[in-house]
Parts: structure tokens; sequence; C-alpha cells
């Protein structure tokens, strides 16, 4: 079972924000993101595509193709162009 919640950090302990529904003494792997950048702001998801393009080499983006979600298949699994 995958599970995504949000959880505060307090003395110590992360305490989920919503109820678990979980047995007593279950054992979980836990994937911790931080919901803030080094300077304290939280980001929206609008921004964070911005943000990925910024923090690499200024041509990396330049290379990639223009249609890439018109023809996502073709690019994952070889399937054949979409022509509009």
């Amino acid at each position: 079972m995958a599970l995504r919640l949000k959880a505060e950090y307090v003395n110590g302990t992360l305490r989920p924000l919503e109820p678990l529904e979980l047995q007593e003494g279950t054992v979980a792997t836990l994937w911790i993101e931080e919901q803030r950048d080094s300077t304290g702001q939280q980001h929206s998801a609008l921004e964070i595509p911005d943000r990925v393009r910024r923090s690499g080499p200024a041509d990396a983006f330049h290379n990639l193709p223009s249609h890439g979600a018109q023809n996502y298949r073709q690019h994952l699994y070889g399937h054949c162009k979409v022509d509009n």
C-alpha cells in the first residue's frame, strides 16, 4: 500500500496531520520531502518547472523536442509519431 500524507516535525518526532489507517506496530518506509526552500519560502506546483529549468545549465532545455508532450509515446515507448 502506498500512502501520501503531510506531517509536522515537532520535538524530534514526525506527527501526521491526518489520521493513519495502520495497525499498531506496522513498520513503514518514509520518503521525506520538505515543503520549503532554503529561504523558508513555499513554492506552488506551477513554480517548480521554472525552478528546475533555472537550476541546470542555461542551454540544457534548448535541445529538447518542442513537441515532447504531443509525442511522448514516441519518446518513451518508440510508438508512431502523432501528426497535426
